[in-house]
């Protein structure tokens, strides 16, 4: 009678559940597509296809935030002003923003933004981005307001930005409070 090795294979193959558990994990678990160049970011599975609000008015910025999102799986929503964006947190589903703290040449803009997206959607990441000075003092004033993160355009890479994104992301599914707006309607997940 041959005897199977102590480690349950036979001929190169597993038996019992440990065969059927591989082969569910791999149906499971999706296959991710390779990163883009130059954007080694961390991306886990579960964000895929989440839908990320760019709001920036300046458009060659804004269209290369969206064509790095794009490429790094998510599905992008973008707003050139505040009142776009707010139309857009009104009427889809948005797992996080990235947003532009100047709008408009104007910093008071993103801030009262920030504001209302927190009164309305207390819960949802907010990554701030900025070409603004960076002192202690704005900096603190956006996290008062309710910042996720704040990152300082041209001074932090932006694999590291999308990596934060992803996080935050993730963070907020598991964690997520609040209120959500669809217009007139009103929705408690809570309760």
């Amino acid at each position: 009678i041959p005897r199977l090795p102590q480690n349950g294979a036979a001929n190169g193959k597993r038996v019992g559940g440990e065969h059927l558990m591989a082969q569910q994990r791999r149906v499971s678990e999706p296959e991710l597509p390779p990163l883009p160049p130059g954007l080694d970011a961390y991306r886990p599975a579960e964000v895929l296809g989440s839908v990320t609000l760019v709001v920036e008015d300046d458009i060659p910025m804004r269209t290369q935030l969206e064509i790095d999102l794009s490429d790094l799986g998510y599905q992008v929503r973008s707003a050139g002003t505040s009142d776009d964006a707010m139309e857009e947190l009104q009427h889809g589903r948005i797992a996080a923003v990235l947003l532009d703290l100047v709008l408009d040449d104007d910093e008071a803009a993103g801030l009262a933004l920030l504001r209302r997206i927190r009164e309305d959607h207390p819960g949802l990441p907010v990554l701030v981005l900025s070409a603004a000075h960076a002192s202690s003092a704005a900096i603190g004033r956006t996290y008062a307001l309710g910042a996720s993160s704040y990152f300082v355009k041209g001074q932090n890479a932006m694999a590291h930005v999308y990596s934060d994104l992803a996080a935050r992301i993730i963070e907020g599914r598991q964690a997520r409070v609040g209120l959500y707006h669809f217009g007139r309607l009103t929705f408690d997940p809570q309760g």
